[in-house]
């Protein structure tokens, strides 16, 4: 990033309050503007009250996002934000700590029915543990204690996680597989026999025995699942014992690490990204197999299923679910809107020519769909009408 290095704190604080004059908010406004790009950072200023900042910077953004009298194109929309408009800057650079204030009578949105049914909010904590016997056990944030006792091992819930205590017996007679599955809209963790550890994002399921054999451990996901894995050794040796990730035909093969699988059946790709340690990646049984780093991220076309491509990211991003946010850099609106679909359980569309337009950002995933929808409408490049479960962007 390239642009100005001193942040103009006191124009900021007469622009919120309301008390600046032309030429200093033209200053301020050029600040912003002499950036190379979007990802700007400045610390949220202290000592205002929620109806100043919400009432100040939503007229601003109405100012930054008025379309251009002398043309059909939206005012400071440029290609060189590569479809970001000048707005979605303003709120990158207030760390996007506005959008806890904007109100459902300030969205633009539609209509006020549109704002209510946007406004929801939901419990995202939740999954469905199915047992090897096919019973079903629904899991939210206030269960605690012994759900089952199967092979040996203890099943436990405590608040948001389950917990398998005890390897129990793994003999190829007794196998018993759990499945947890998430609907859309929530997303669980668990701790399985082996101590590895697991979150499970939205519309996710994971497969898994509830004892694992001595010399392997295998398990099977949809979805998108984080896995931190336990290290453990064989028994009078020092080799670890592997670890396996199934998701369709691809296959994660791991010696203890940390790393997120992303597998969604209605995105192009699937991807795989290494947080610590080593896994190698392998489609097919006679597909092309990668070895990672750390850093680093795995992605296979399904229209390309004989190429793996690997690319240096940002791993925290890629895992940003995990830590209760959306984090957008230079995303298609379409990508955003598979995420705002599996997360607030609706559909999600827009009109072809906008599915293309791309965001940065960062936004709790506790706020609420109109709040998302606030923050992408008020780039000025595209707005959403909601009617019931369904959001169409226009």
């Amino acid at each position: 990033m390239s642009g100005p290095e001193k942040f103009p704190e006191a124009l900021l604080d007469r622009y919120l309050t309301g008390t600046i004059s032309e030429a200093d908010r033209k200053v301020l406004m050029d600040w912003f503007d002499r950036f190379s790009d979007e990802e700007v950072t400045v610390e949220s200023p202290a000592g205002r009250s929620k109806e100043m900042v919400r009432e100040s910077i939503w007229q601003a953004i109405q100012k930054r996002t008025a379309p251009s009298a002398a043309s059909n194109k939206v005012r400071y929309y440029s290609n060189r934000y590569r479809g970001v408009a000048a707005a979605c800057i303003l709120l990158v650079a207030l760390s996007w700590w506005a959008v806890n204030y904007f109100s459902a009578s300030r969205q633009q949105v539609a209509d006020k029915a549109t704002v209510q049914a946007a406004g929801r909010q939901m419990d995202h904590n939740g999954a469905i543990l199915t047992l090897s016997n096919g019973r079903k056990v629904p899991l939210d944030s206030t269960g605690t204690g012994q759900i089952a006792l199967q092979a040996g091992t203890r099943i436990l819930q405590q608040g948001g996680q389950i917990r398998y205590l005890g390897q129990g017996n793994a003999s190829s007679q007794t196998v018993e597989m759990n499945t947890m599955t998430t609907p859309r809209g929530k997303q669980f963790s668990l701790i399985l026999p082996d101590g590895t550890k697991v979150w499970l994002n939205a519309a996710s399921s994971i497969t898994y025995p509830v004892a694992f054999a001595k010399d392997s451990r295998s398990v099977s996901i949809t979805g998108e699942a984080y896995f931190e894995v336990a290290h453990v050794t064989a028994a009078g040796h020092a080799t670890r014992v592997p670890f396996y990730v199934q998701s369709g035909q691809l296959q994660v093969a791991v010696l203890g690490t940390h790393f997120d699988i992303q597998n969604y059946p209605e995105q192009r790709h699937i991807k795989t990204t290494l947080l610590e340690g080593s896994v190698a990646v392998h489609y097919g049984k006679n597909g092309p197999q990668k070895t990672m780093v750390p850093g680093q991220q795995a992605a296979l076309d399904r229209s390309d299923p004989d190429h793996i491509s690997l690319y240096e990211v940002d791993t925290l991003q890629s895992i940003s679910w995990k830590n209760g946010l959306f984090s957008f850099k230079d995303e298609p609106l379409a990508d955003i809107l598979k995420e705002v679909a599996r997360w607030y359980d609706v559909e999600a569309d827009a009109v072809p020519s906008k599915l293309k337009l791309r965001f940065s950002g960062v936004i709790s995933k506790r706020a609420r769909l109109a709040d998302l929808l606030a923050v992408l409408s008020a780039t000025g490049v595209v707005q959403f009408k909601v009617n019931e479960n369904k959001v169409y962007g226009y």
